[in-house]
């Protein structure tokens, strides 16, 4: 499958998609939505080294090398589920004597997860996101009074496996039908 060539309209793109993610300490096999996620961020952090040429009277830039790369992953969901929110909170869940789930506030240090996105967009091309292992951790205010509609916001430090941090894969968009 083909994306349409550049320059081409049919490349802008208006994101949407599913957020879904699998715990790694855990015997999931599938993945699991985390529901409606209105921000879903990657950003990359990149440390450079810059060497600078002395061999004439003003130095110059001649070379730029990476030497560390990482990332991180920001999510924001909108679904108050316990998975979510012991995400957000750091905890492990168990269920009481009543058959009520209960989160365990800070009782581990991180939540490692696998965490797909899976473009679902009608306007551009569609990707998905395949993050290998992203460690996460609460990175904003829980609020359970609000005017507005609640969100948990998550971020995690993206971490690479056996030297891969994850994948980006093409799956399609405007321009695949001839009809289009």
């Amino acid at each position: 499958m083909s994306e349409p060539a550049s320059p081409s309209i049919l490349n802008y793109t208006i994101g949407k998609g599913i957020a879904a993610l699998k715990f790694i300490d855990s015997a999931e096999s599938d993945f699991t939505p985390m529901g409606n996620c209105p921000a879903f961020e990657f950003t990359p952090d990149l440390e450079t080294l810059d060497h600078f040429s002395s061999m004439a009277g003003v130095k110059s830039k001649d070379r730029t090398v990476v030497i560390s790369k990482s990332g991180t992953l920001k999510i924001t969901a909108e679904e108050w589920t316990t998975r979510n929110m012991s995400i957000a909170l750091l905890g492990d869940t168990s269920v009481d004597s009543s058959g009520r789930t209960v989160i365990d506030i800070f009782s581990k240090n991180s939540i490692a997860c696998e965490v797909k996105f899976t473009g679902t967009n009608e306007v551009g091309q569609k990707f998905e996101w395949h993050f290998l292992r992203v460690e996460f951790v609460p990175s904003s205010a829980i609020s359970p009074i609000s005017d507005e509609w609640g969100q948990l916001e998550v971020t995690g430090n993206v971490v690479a496996v056996a030297g891969k941090f994850g994948t980006v894969t093409h799956l399609g968009g405007e321009g695949d039908d001839a009809t289009t």
